[in-house]
């Protein structure tokens, strides 16, 4: 009877650290993307020193956040939005606008494909 609590004890931690993880990858992959779509609010409505702020900001948080994030992914899926936050900074200080929103499509893609990767799918587990 001890065996068979203690592995629905391991089961069930098991299942939480899960859903941990998938809630806080998709949280964190929603609010990058959230924060690209308002630098380039910012950027449409002209303000493109406020948008380089606060895209230098955003790079920043991902050098920090990319450490926690390395800790549950594949490392090629977290490289991939660094460096597109990277270059974007880099084509707004140039002030090439459509470089930086090809860099911002990519790095909302790459943000979505980290989300996607951590859905409970078939071909996500196998």
């Amino acid at each position: 009877m001890k065996r068979l609590v203690i592995s629905i004890a391991l089961v069930l931690l098991v299942l939480g650290a899960s859903v941990f993880e998938l809630l806080y990858v998709c949280a964190r992959s929603d609010e990058y993307a959230d924060r690209i779509d308002k630098i380039e609010e910012l950027i449409y409505s002209g303000d493109n020193s406020t948008a380089l702020k606060n895209c230098e900001a955003l790079e920043k948080d991902w050098d920090g956040e990319s450490k926690k994030i390395y800790t549950l992914l594949i490392h090629d899926y977290v490289d991939s939005v660094g460096n597109c936050l990277s270059k974007m900074r880099s084509h707004l200080e140039n002030n090439s606008l459509d470089m930086y929103f090809a860099e911002s499509t990519g790095a909302k893609k790459a943000l979505a494909s980290i989300k996607g990767s951590e859905y409970p799918y078939y071909e996500n587990i196998l």
